[in-house]
C-alpha cells in the first residue's frame, strides 16, 4: 500500500506517458488485489470483483503497450493518451480512497457504508475500465497512418499483446494493413464451385448473397456472404481491380465483427465469365437468425417509419456503426458506398452479449431468456457492400467515377455527385455518408423507398416538400440540386434530430456532415483520425439516456 499512497495525487501533475502508465498499472493492481481479498460472501459482489479483474487484465496490457511504444506515436496522439490517463488516474484515486474508508483492517467490508458509498463507485469503475479500454484501442489504430506496425516482432510490446485478446485482434488487422502484399494468404481459399449463384439466397435491399451451411458431424452450421464487385472488361483495368480486391480480402481476413463491426473475409473468387470478383465473408458462428439490411428494417411494412425499440438501442447501434467506419479507415480502406443497403444488422444472441457490453439488448435478453430481435431490439451493425472499396492512399485512387443514381447521390457529398466527381474519394466522404445514415437512424425513417407500382425508387416523407424538387434535380443534374439536398439534410439534423435524440447527437451528425473539418482543408490522416475520435466516437459515447 505504501507505493500507492506515495503515488496518490500524481493525477493532474505534468508527468510523461511512461510514468503515468506505470502509476495507472500500480493503482489498478492495488484495486484488483484489494477487491480479491475482501470478505463479503455476496454473489453480486463476487461477480463485480471478477469483472474488475477481467477488464483490468486487458487494459493493463494496453496501457503498458502504450508506454513502451510511445516514441512511435504522433505527438498529438501521445498528448491525448496522457490526458486520458490523467483522468483514469483520478478515477482510480476515488476508488482507492473509498476502499480505505469502507474496509476494515481485517478486510471485512463495512456493509452499510459500502452499500451507500462503495458499491456505486465499484460499478462506475467497471463501466469506466471498459470505456477506457475501447478509447485506448481507438488511439492505438492511428499509429498505422504513418506506415508503422502496431507491434514489431520480438519487441517487449509483443508479449503484452498476447495477454490482451482485443489488442491481439487489432494488432493482426493493422499489421495486414501496413505490410506489403503477399504476406498473408488465406489457408483455405474459397472455391467457385462452392458458391454458385443459383444456391445463394438474396437479402432484401442488399447486394450480397447468403450461403447457409448446415451442421456436419465435425462442424457447426455457418453462414457465408458473397459480396459482389462487377467490372467492365472493355473499360476497366482488371489487373488493377484484382489487386484492390486481393488487398481488401487480405486486410479483412483479420476483422472481428463484434469488436470492429466488420466481417472476416475468407478470400475472393474471380468469375471472368460474369465480369465479377466475389469477396466471401463469414458471419459469426453465433448467428442463428438471418441478418437483414438496415434499409430493409427502415422500410419494414409493419415497423418501418416508427420504432418499437428503445432510444438506447438506436444510440448503441449508432456507436457501433461509427466504430465500424473508424476501423475501416484505420485499416487504410475507404468504403465509398456507406448507406443503409450496405449495413447489415446481425440479430443479438445470448452468446454475443454480456450485461457489461453496453448493449441494451443484453438486459432485455436477460429478462426474456431468448434472442431479442427486431422490432424490439436492433442487434449489431456490420459493414458490407465492398464493391467500390479501395485503399486510402491516392496511389490506389480510381477514375473519380461518381454515381448515376439519385438514390445513391443522397448519401454522397456534393463533390461526389454525378457521373464524374470533382474530387477523389477520401475518408471525409465516408464520414459525410455516415452522417446521413445517422439522421435516418435517429428519426427511424428511410429517406428512400421502392415503389412497386412504378418499379422505381422515390423519396420518402423526410425528403418531400421543398426538398423533393432538389431530389428531382439530382436526377437531371440541375444546377443547385446538390447543394439543396445537402442543405435540407443539415436542416433535418439541426431541427428534427434533437427532438428525438438530443443536442449531443445533433452535434455528432453536423460534425460528420462537415467532413470532421473544412472541405478542401489540408489535413493529415492522423489529425483526421483524432478529430473523428473526439467529435464522433467520444461524443456518441458521452450520450446517456
Amino acid at each position: 500500500m505504501a507505493g500507492v499512497e506515495v503515488a496518490l495525487g500524481i493525477a493532474g501533475i505534468g508527468v510523461a506517458l511512461p510514468a503515468l502508465a506505470e502509476t495507472a498499472v500500480r493503482y489498478g493492481r492495488f484495486v484488483v488485489s484489494k477487491y480479491s481479498t475482501l470478505k463479503d460472501g455476496q454473489a453480486e459482489h463476487d461477480t463485480q470483483r471478477l469483472l474488475v479483474k477481467l477488464h483490468w487484465d486487458e487494459i493493463q496490457a494496453t496501457i503498458l503497450f502504450f508506454a513502451r511504444s510511445c516514441d512511435r506515436f504522433d505527438s498529438t496522439v501521445r498528448d491525448l493518451v496522457e490526458a486520458h490517463l490523467q483522468i483514469l488516474l483520478k478515477k482510480f484515486e476515488v476508488v482507492i480512497l473509498n476502499l480505505q474508508k469502507n474496509v476494515r483492517p481485517d478486510n471485512e467490508i463495512r456493509r452499510l457504508r459500502y452499500a451507500v458509498f462503495g458499491k456505486s463507485t465499484l460499478e462506475d469503475l467497471i463501466a469506466d475500465l471498459e470505456k477506457w479500454q475501447t478509447r485506448f484501442l481507438q488511439y492505438l489504430q492511428l499509429i498505422t497512418f504513418p506506415g508503422h506496425r502496431l507491434i514489431e516482432p520480438d519487441s517487449p510490446a509483443a508479449d503484452l499483446a498476447e495477454k490482451a485478446p482485443s489488442l491481439k485482434a487489432f494488432t493482426k488487422l493493422q499489421d495486414l494493413s501496413v505490410m506489403g502484399q503477399g504476406h498473408h494468404v488465406a489457408p483455405n481459399p474459397p472455391k467457385e464451385s462452392d458458391y454458385p449463384d443459383s444456391q445463394g439466397k438474396p437479402l432484401q435491399c442488399c447486394n450480397v448473397l447468403m450461403f447457409p451451411w448446415p451442421a456436419t458431424s465435425s462442424s457447426a452450421s455457418t453462414i457465408d456472404l458473397v459480396d459482389r464487385r462487377y467490372y467492365d472488361k472493355d473499360q476497366d483495368n482488371v489487373d488493377y481491380i484484382r489487386q484492390i480486391v486481393r488487398q481488401t480480402a487480405r486486410i479483412l481476413s483479420a476483422a472481428d465483427p463484434e469488436a470492429m463491426g466488420i466481417l472476416p473475409c475468407r478470400g475472393f473468387i474471380h468469375r471472368p465469365h460474369l465480369s465479377r470478383f466475389d469477396l466471401v465473408l463469414s458471419l459469426p458462428s453465433t448467428t442463428t437468425l438471418y441478418p437483414r439490411s438496415l434499409r430493409d428494417l427502415l422500410t419494414d411494412p409493419i415497423h418501418g417509419g416508427h420504432a418499437s425499440h428503445s432510444l438506447s438501442e438506436r444510440l448503441f447501434f449508432a456507436k457501433k456503426l461509427a466504430s465500424a467506419v473508424f476501423y475501416m479507415h484505420t485499416s487504410k480502406l475507404v468504403h465509398k458506398n456507406i448507406r443503409p443497403e450496405t449495413i447489415l444488422v446481425l440479430p443479438a444472441t445470448p452468446s454475443t452479449l454480456s450485461t457489461t457490453s453496453g448493449d441494451p439488448s443484453a438486459s432485455q435478453m436477460k429478462r426474456q431468456g431468448k434472442t431479442a430481435f427486431f422490432p424490439y431490439a436492433l442487434g449489431r451493425p456490420v459493414l458490407v457492400g465492398f464493391d467500390n472499396v479501395r485503399q486510402v492512399e491516392l496511389d490506389w485512387a480510381s477514375k473519380r467515377n461518381g454515381t448515376l443514381s439519385w438514390e445513391e447521390d443522397v448519401y454522397q457529398h456534393q463533390s461526389r455527385h454525378g457521373a464524374t466527381s470533382a474530387k477523389y474519394y477520401s475518408v471525409q466522404h465516408d464520414v459525410y455518408s455516415l452522417g446521413v445514415v445517422l439522421i435516418e437512424i435517429a428519426m427511424w425513417q428511410s429517406f428512400i423507398v421502392f415503389d412497386k407500382e412504378m418499379h422505381d425508387f422515390r423519396p420518402n416523407v423526410a425528403l418531400r416538400g421543398k426538398a423533393e424538387s432538389k431530389v428531382e434535380g439530382l436526377k437531371t443534374g440541375e444546377s443547385g440540386a446538390r447543394e439543396g439536398v445537402m442543405a435540407h439534410l443539415e436542416k433535418l439534423a439541426r431541427l428534427e434530430v434533437p427532438v428525438v435524440t438530443g443536442d449531443k447527437y445533433r452535434k455528432v451528425i453536423l460534425s460528420c456532415l462537415s467532413g470532421i473539418g473544412q472541405q478542401g482543408e489540408e489535413t493529415d490522416d492522423v489529425e483526421l483520425g483524432v478529430r473523428f475520435i473526439q467529435t464522433v466516437l467520444e461524443d456518441l459515447e458521452d450520450i446517456s439516456i
